[in-house]
């Protein structure tokens, strides 16, 4: 499989084409019960400006963590970073095209991108392939066509890494 990221500066930049109305896919982005789907959960209050994040979809004890929140409008960006170890992970995820609202239009088409700021070249190969699947779980939890889980990691996903790590010479 071919990667879908490629780099903005230091910036690693992942996109998907959904066929879902902007307002569907921000639900799965916004609502604790839909992004469980996909990702993990948080608590607390978006509007306090940080939740905690506990991260489901990998095996093993679910982490948890503090998201800060830099930008949130609902619909079309959401900005977020955390720590991860010694480095602050800065995030953004924007919807493009497609409906607002909550009804959505038949035939509706959203392209998101999922930007990974300043993302040092030597981990692109490690975090390159882990936004794939991801995005690919946020799509099929979307679209109802199912998530991808651990059982196609290392033939889907992590055969991407040489590719995400050329990306960075």
């Amino acid at each position: 499989m071919t990667i879908t990221g490629s780099l903005d500066g230091s910036d690693l930049v992942l996109r998907r084409t959904v066929p879902a109305s902007r307002a569907r896919i921000w639900r799965y982005l916004a609502e604790p019960d839909r992004l469980a789907t996909w990702y993990g959960t948080y608590d607390g209050d978006p509007a306090t400006g940080v939740v905690e994040v506990t991260m489901t979809a990998e095996p093993g004890e679910p982490a948890t963590s503090p998201f800060a929140i830099h930008a949130c409008e609902p619909e079309r960006l959401l900005t977020v970073s955390s720590s991860v170890g010694e480095q602050v992970w800065k995030l953004s995820i924007e919807l493009e095209g497609g409906s607002d609202g909550a009804g959505g239009a038949a035939g509706d088409v959203t392209h998101l991108a999922l930007r990974h700021h300043d993302l040092p070249a030597d981990m692109l190969e490690h975090v390159g392939p882990g936004w794939e699947w991801y995005l690919d779980r946020l799509v099929g939890a979307v679209t109802g066509m199912g998530v991808p889980g651990m059982d196609v990691w290392d033939a889907q996903y992590m055969s991407r890494a040489p590719e995400y790590a050329a990306l960075g010479r």
